[in-house]
């Protein structure tokens, strides 16, 4: 993922992704220039055809055997996987062709709206992301500020709708 990342724009796609895969729970860690995804949804006994579909589309696109790794042991249920800056433009590339209407609001209940509000927060302060989990009704994510001081912060749903709120505010006055 290049020097220049811009958080709130790099983990919609993701966020998209997760809700595709039914993910609610989930730690996202940022390794070099990867992306590694756990799902930590508690009771998963199986995915759903779709699923697998999405998994075996993964398997194709993926050349470096550690992507292949990953979407072998997504399809026997251990669900963990790296994705690329590239893996995340395409996904990006997926869902703006998707969204039928950009003047309608998005749900901030979305993953894909959460993690973009964490995203701005993270660009707002110029940190770099580390890690992201979200269980139940919070998220909490650690990055690393300009300085090297590492900050941890633990926001819930209503803290990050809060802040949605005003990022959306801000973005339709312009």
């Amino acid at each position: 993922m290049a020097d220049q990342i811009v958080y709130a724009l790099l983990l919609r796609p993701v966020g998209q992704l997760l809700e595709a895969l039914r993910i609610e729970s989930f730690a996202l860690l940022f390794e070099n220039e990867d992306l590694v995804v756990r799902d930590k949804t508690p009771g998963r006994k199986q995915i759903t055809p779709r699923e697998k579909a999405l998994l075996a589309e993964w398997q194709v696109t993926h050349t470096r055997p550690q992507d292949k790794e990953g979407a072998l042991k997504l399809a026997t249920g251990i669900l963990e996987w790296r994705m690329t800056s590239q893996d995340i433009e395409r996904f990006e590339r997926e869902g703006q062709s998707r969204r039928r209407n950009p003047n309608l609001t998005p749900d901030i209940h979305s993953i894909s709206q959460m993690l973009r509000v964490v995203g701005a927060l993270v660009d707002h302060k110029s940190g770099r992301l580390l890690t992201i989990n979200k269980d139940d009704q919070k998220v909490t994510f650690e990055y690393e500020l300009l300085n090297g001081k590492k900050v941890s912060e633990e926001l819930g749903v209503p803290a990050l709708y809060d802040l949605w709120v005003r990022i959306y505010r801000k973005q339709t006055s312009k």
